[in-house]
């Protein structure tokens, strides 16, 4: 249940997002990546294809960053910055989508394995954007978990929508009052 934050950050938060999840009050912090976190900022912002969004309504950042892998494969990388440009999430992420460098539009199915559970974004996308529905599948560990998660799984959707043009906005600090 605390990593609800995560689905109810992207439903909740992002421009022009709706949603069916609450958010969460505070954001815990996930451990830095192996080689810290400006390792892996440098690395996604050199991906050909970036997207991201920033929260009209606390300054939340979502970074995405993505490169062919193989034809019809995309993999790349997410993260998450709070208000203060710190960043609260960093994790890979890999999926299917149309040849997005070429200009091509279609479907995209992205998925970011976390510790604990999945992120899931389906939908349409372009050179310009990413958007669609965004789902959570958890990890349990614990046999009643498993059980519980199977009795009742979570089923907030909620939709996101990521720019190119929203990149700059969002890897610049908002100016302090």
């Amino acid at each position: 249940m605390h990593q609800l934050w995560k689905t109810a950050f992207f439903s909740a938060s992002l421009i022009g997002s709706m949603s069916t999840a609450q958010a969460a009050s505070s954001t815990p912090t996930q451990a830095p990546p192996p080689n810290g976190y400006q390792a892996f900022f440098d690395h996604l912002s050199t991906e050909p294809l970036r997207y991201a969004a920033v929260s009209s309504r606390n300054g939340k950042r979502l970074l995405v960053g993505l490169h062919p892998s193989t034809a019809g494969h995309v993999a790349g990388e997410l993260m998450l910055l709070d208000g203060t440009m710190r960043p609260l999430l960093s994790a890979d992420v890999e999926g299917t989508a149309p040849d997005l460098q070429s200009g091509q539009t279609g479907m995209c199915q992205l998925t970011t394995t976390l510790k604990e559970d999945s992120l899931h974004l389906n939908g349409p996308c372009s050179q310009n954007q990413i958007s669609g529905g965004l789902t959570r599948t958890m990890h349990p560990s614990q046999l009643w978990s498993q059980v519980n998660s199977f009795i009742s799984p979570d089923m907030s959707v909620s939709a996101v929508w990521l720019t190119r043009a929203g990149w700059n906005a969002a890897i610049t600090p908002a100016p302090t009052p």
